[in-house]
């Protein structure tokens, strides 16, 4: 049985421990241990857009592990746009495929099967990207494999493709009135640094060349028409996404008109998959808008999940972003947590004063909170527009660890339909974010969503954020719809029109950096195909194909995912009574397809509001469900084993890795607000980052004392055995050692047009062999009465001294004084610096006196 209070923290007040509960009988003494998730491994295939792709999770443990037959919980992620189209489960030799059934049967199954003492396993999706795994029956010497099947689709990104693969989930901020929400759910059960249990891939990319990735060191081998792709270590740890990039073997000079097609001959049906990618554009330094004066909101993130690295790198950015605009621009800045600040109530001009102030301003807002991404961006899009002819934008810089996505993104919804829009664009740093909410943001906003992760070992945020905003400005293609020689067509959510004999779809703004794609049904009407014709504004004609019905049985999935990613949003952005209606309407439904009939007045409170929207939409969303065969938050699949065994006699919770870059002191209690304290075991996964000067053991003997409300007094004794040593024995934890080095001074000799500032390889003594670069100074840097150019830099190497892993323009460090880095070093690294500069600069750099920030 579950632990009562730890069971209330595994909602989204709070973070469950990890633990084996005590029988009914409660015994007494004997450690908790942690029922192992061996491993997650990932198979699959991508041709094209389209990845089908197999997740396998094995489960199993040692008789001298424990000698119990148990019950494990696991949350665990997908792809938010992914088509979950099914479970297989194995119970040792006994191979099961689970059934899609309404969640409440589905439930009811699992349930009745583990009262029975018979092995059953339950998948249930909680939010878009967050799905629970429950098993019943495992057993000691047993392994019980999960096999979840899906479709996504690869991204275009530049002149290349990326593909996003989430292994851990972070914990996200409820605000009080989502705490009842479905999405609300869908939070880590446990986190640790290490949860046990390791990921491994194996995948086939077929017409890919020049394969890297981002954030793991990999493996390929070349194969036929392909490349065949694992990870470099084998199995690593789950604590942040797995992103993959490639270049195709066939590029296209300009923007490229995709389309794949299935028919389904029973259904009169023709799926299909039309996709526009942006050609290359070479980056703005300058950020005009083909010369077009900017109006530009930046809503800056400082809750508590942005603690560290990830903050001081967003407010550096933002500053530099600021110091760009000319006087001809406007702006507005904001910071929010649990409250909105801004710096002006309204949108300002970009005059040197503004600017200043607005810098001095951000520096000074150190204050953190919860995580009310919604209640911000609401207030600017309200804030009034600056006249005449402008590009608009919005640019958020966030982790996205929000719950109420549905909300967020009807805001931008609305804006989407606005005559002078803002576009919303979204920098999202962290290495396990909620990709699923920034890409549909700038999807709905019309934008472009960059991911950025915050681990050291894998780049500098701030270089990384540098070469997002130069080129964020970049002109779009504006106006674009798809036209099929069909009546009754459906996009999946898009507006469809009728004109002159076909249907046209409404695809929006193609953006520099991100593609545009919608999954579409049209009717076959006696035909072997269609015509489908890609147009810009005022009907001028981009592209056009003639294509015959194929066979991707995945497209059906993929428009069945979004028809039911709609009804979800529907369903949780707080539409109720005629406006549900309408956008039902809109879907392709008619109001008799409604389960309950529209009452007569709205109600006040977004709790009532959500249950009447489920009243109105959840059993279309299930009937979709089972029509497609795809998983939503109103079905589940649920495999149950014929023969009986034994009844479950503990049940415990699988963690989730902590995801990296994450902040120590926002884990440990600074800053959660409402997803509240973590537990006892993850504190003590922690305490190594306890504060300087605190003792580590008194700190968890005090975290002993307040928990005897949870643990019995052996038990608790025998969990902290023998990390914790007795009273009166403790070391005291000196924390990092941090300093500041003067790694060079004087006149700059340059060879051609570089020069060497510093090598760690000839001053050895200057540096701590291993640490972390937070920092680089700037104390004197140009000639008197000089101004900067901006063509210099300082390129920073760490290991690799091929490719820098930081750049920094001197005119920024002028400008600004320091420049936060988040740099890790490891044992052997040489650290080098080094100044490019132009000719015609090398003049005002004569003299320089330069420093590192570094934490030993």
């Amino acid at each position: 049985m579950f632990h009562p209070k730890i069971f209330e923290n595994s909602r989204p007040d709070g973070i469950a421990v990890l633990e084996v509960a005590p029988n009914a009988e409660g015994e007494a003494g004997g450690l908790r241990q942690f029922v192992p998730l061996r491993r997650t491994e990932l198979f699959g295939i991508v041709a094209g857009p389209l990845a089908d792709l197999r997740v396998v999770q094995t489960f199993g443990y040692s008789r001298a592990a424990c000698d119990r037959v148990l019950e494990a919980l696991y949350r665990f992620p997908l792809p938010g746009d992914a088509a979950v189209r099914g479970v297989r489960v194995r119970f040792g030799d006994v191979e099961i495929e689970a059934e899609l059934k309404e969640r409440a049967q589905a439930q009811a199954d699992y349930d009745a099967a583990k009262a029975e003492g018979r092995q059953a396993a339950l998948a249930t999706r909680e939010s878009a990207d967050v799905f629970t795994l429950r098993v019943a029956g495992l057993k000691p010497g047993q392994d019980i494999v999960i096999e979840t099947r899906y479709v996504q689709l690869a991204r275009p990104e530049g002149s290349g493709w990326s593909l996003r693969v989430p292994l851990t989930t972070a914990p996200r901020y409820v605000r009080s009135d989502e705490r009842d929400s479905a999405a609300a759910q869908g939070q880590p059960l446990a986190m640790l640094r290490d949860p046990g249990h390791r990921f491994r891939m194996e995948m086939k990319i077929e017409g890919a060349i020049e394969l890297r990735s981002p954030t793991h060191a990999l493996k390929t081998t070349a194969s036929d028409g392909g490349v065949t792709v694992e990870l470099k270590e084998g199995e690593v740890l789950p604590d942040r996404d797995c992103v993959l990039t490639w270049q195709a073997a066939e590029k296209s000079p300009g923007p490229a008109f995709s389309l794949f097609t299935h028919g389904d001959a029973q259904e009169d049906a023709l799926y299909f998959l039309a996709q526009v990618a942006p050609p290359a554009l070479a980056s703005s330094s300058s950020g005009a808008e083909g010369g077009v004066a900017r109006e530009v909101t930046l809503l800056v993130d400082h809750s508590g999940s942005m603690a560290g690295a990830k903050w001081e790198a967003a407010d550096w950015a933002v500053e530099r972003f600021l110091g760009d605009l000319s006087e001809r621009d406007s702006f507005a800045l904001a910071v929010f947590h649990s409250t909105t600040r801004w710096f002006r109530q309204s949108i300002v001009k970009a005059s040197q004063k503004n600017v200043a102030d607005a810098v001095t301003w951000l520096k000074s807002a150190r204050d953190g909170g919860g995580t009310e991404l919604g209640v911000a961006l609401e207030q600017a899009l309200r804030l009034n527009k600056t006249s005449g002819e402008r590009a608009r934008h919005l640019l958020i810089v966030t982790d996205a660890a929000v719950s109420d996505s549905e909300r967020i993104l009807r805001l931008a919804e609305a804006e989407s339909a606005s005559p002078e829009r803002r576009r919303i664009s979204v920098i999202c740093i962290d290495a396990a974010p909620n990709s699923y909410l920034a890409l549909e943001l700038a999807e709905q906003g019309g934008g472009v969503a960059r991911f950025l992760t915050s681990v050291p070992e894998e780049e500098d945020i701030v270089t990384a954020l540098d070469e997002v905003l130069a080129d964020w400005s970049a002109p779009v293609l504006a106006g674009l719809q798809l036209g099929v020689d069909r009546a009754d067509v459906d996009a999946a959510g898009r507006q469809v029109t009728a004109a002159r004999g076909e249907s046209r779809v409404d695809l929006g703004d193609l953006p520099s950096g991100r593609s545009i794609w919608v999954a579409g049904r049209a009717p076959l009407a006696g035909k072997q195909g269609a015509d489908f014709t890609l147009r810009q504004a005022k009907g001028r004609e981009i592209a056009e194909a003639k294509v015959v019905a194929g066979e991707f049985p995945a497209l059906k999935a993929l428009f069945g995912a979004r028809k039911i990613n709609a009804l979800e949003h529907l369903i949780g952005a707080g539409y109720h009574g005629e406006e549900l209606l309408k956008r039902l309407e809109r879907l392709g439904y008619s109001q008799e397809s409604l389960a309950a009939a529209q009452t007569g007045s709205a109600p006040l409170y977004a709790e009532n509001v959500r249950v009447e929207a489920k009243a109105q939409a959840g059993a279309l969303l299930a009937r979709e469900s089972l029509r497609y065969g795809l998983a939503s938050s109103a079905t589940g699949f649920v495999a149950v084993r014929r023969e009986a065994g034994k009844k479950v006699e503990g049940t415990a919770v699988v963690a989730n890795a902590l995801p990296a870059g994450w902040s120590d002191e926002f884990v440990g209690g600074v800053g959660v607000g409402a997803m509240a304290m973590p537990s006892f075991a993850v504190m003590q996964s922690l305490m190594p980052s306890a504060p300087r000067g605190r003792s580590m053991g008194r700190m968890l003997h005090s975290v002993a004392e307040s928990a005897r409300d949870l643990f019995s007094a052996p038990k608790m004794q025998a969990a902290l055995s023998p990390a914790l040593p007795p009273l009166g024995q403790e070391k005291e934890y000196a924390g990092p050692r941090e300093c500041e080095v003067v790694v060079f001074t004087g006149k700059v000799n340059f060879q051609g047009e570089q020069a060497i500032l510093f090598d760690s390889a000839a001053s050895p003594s200057a540096l701590a062999e291993r640490g972390r670069i937070t920092g680089l100074v700037l104390l004197r840097g140009l000639k008197a009465g000089t101004s900067p150019g901006r063509g210099a830099t300082l390129l920073i190497y760490v290991g690799d001294l091929a490719q820098p892993r930081a750049r920094v323009r001197i005119a920024d460090l002028v400008r600004q004084g320091e420049r936060p880095l988040n740099l890790a070093r490891s044992s052997g690294d040489v650290v080098r610096i080094v100044l490019d500069a132009p000719a015609d600069e090398q003049a005002n750099l004569a003299l320089l006196e330069l420093r590192l920030k570094y934490v030993a």
